[in-house]
């Protein structure tokens, strides 16, 4: 019998538009503002809070309730933490210190997300659906000859499988996974698990056959890909392309190596060789692979810019930047997120129990005040 092991789930995604139906994005009202180099800050009356004492009382509540997650060992106690919430481009809230940076675990996935959508956009690769061994087949990088894109059942493989966790790549943690498991689950019946998440992460599977297994491993392989379309470091593509134009300078947030997540072996220290399943190759054609699964070192502030975008359905002071962008969450109490429609709001949280999903956003009638004097 396998060990027993905590039953910690991954996150799961988190909905681009919490007011739209699925896949459709209004038109951005013209009194929605973009943050400078800093928010503006409005109280919630000049934000358009039709009922301040409702809005006044879920903050106090919220306040109380809302401290410094703890995901397996990490201490955020002492206020490090954070949380921003914004609507039509200003600051309205925040709890802790909005201002904390730390790495936030899954949330790195939308990054990744978006890697392979401006790829897309720039026809760098022609569609999600296209096989990733047209574009990058690891042979003489990746550590092993199964594992490489033109053999075996990853002769199927495609951007989309790995983004949408239908790889057939079964691996989510190097912890779990030493001891049979993905989180709290049995290691799915169509692996072929041996206990080395090192060895094993490849696709077991014909991919999309079996079903969606959450897979930072393949995302990691996801990352690798990518840094080889781009032949760039994934960070700075999304430097010159999304982070520079909304005003986040390169130098107030990071992405962490996967390499750097391999080796700590106290990454999360209750999780012993967590990142042992991120496997070579480390560097691809000199760049360095990002840590694709997660791990983007940001503040909440800064989250809740990446949330206005996803709110304005890519766009950006009228400019299209990506054309389609998603928030995402990480298993550290760290989230991105934006809802469209008449809010156009958004918010970042970082290593915090806050519960975004309580955010009173029907409180949100009017246009902000100063956006239509």
């Amino acid at each position: 019998m396998f060990p027993a092991v905590p039953a910690t789930r991954p996150v799961v995604w988190i909905v681009v538009s919490l007011l739209l139906p699925l896949g459709v994005q209004a038109e951005t009202p013209e009194w929605v503002s973009y943050p400078g180099k800093k928010w503006k800050v409005l109280t919630a009356a000049e934000a358009g809070v039709r009922d301040v004492a409702a809005w006044d009382r879920w903050v106090q509540a919220t306040r109380k309730s809302t401290r410094g997650a703890s995901f397996h060992g990490e201490d955020h106690s002492g206020n490090r933490w954070g949380v921003a919430i914004t609507r039509g481009g200003y600051l309205v809230q925040s709890f802790g210190d909005p201002d904390y940076r730390f790495q936030t675990a899954s949330v790195g996935k939308c990054f990744t997300m978006a890697c392979l959508q401006l790829a897309i956009d720039e026809g760098r690769i022609k569609s999600a659906n296209s096989l990733i061994r047209d574009h990058w087949t690891g042979k003489g990088q990746l550590n092993g000859r199964h594992k490489q894109l033109d053999q075996g059942q990853h002769l199927f493989l495609t951007f989309n499988h790995l983004k949408t966790h239908r790889g057939a790549f079964p691996i989510t943690n190097g912890w779990s996974w030493r001891v049979g498991k993905n989180y709290g689950q049995p290691a799915p019946k169509w692996s072929k698990w041996t206990g080395d998440p090192d060895k094993d992460n490849f696709a077991h599977a014909k991919p999309g056959t079996v079903g969606s297994s959450y897979s930072s491993g393949g995302y990691w392989r996801l990352a690798q890909a990518l840094t080889a379309v781009w032949k760039k470091d994934l960070k700075q593509v999304l430097d010159e392309k999304i982070m520079s134009r909304i005003g986040i300078p390169a130098d107030r947030w990071d992405w962490t190596p996967g390499k750097v997540v391999h080796d700590k072996k106290t990454w999360y220290p209750k999780m012993p060789g967590y990142g042992d399943f991120l496997d070579p190759p480390y560097t691809i054609n000199g760049q360095t692979v990002r840590g694709g699964p997660g791990w983007v070192v940001i503040s909440a502030k800064d989250l809740a810019r990446w949330g206005l975008l996803v709110a304005s359905g890519g766009s950006w002071k009228n400019r299209k930047l990506i054309s389609r962008i998603q928030g995402h969450g990480g298993g550290n109490g760290s989230y991105t997120g934006g809802t469209g429609g008449s809010v156009i709001g958004s918010f970042g949280r970082v290593t915090s129990t806050f519960n975004q999903g309580k955010i009173p956003w029907k409180l949100f009638v009017q246009p902000p005040h100063t956006a239509n004097p």
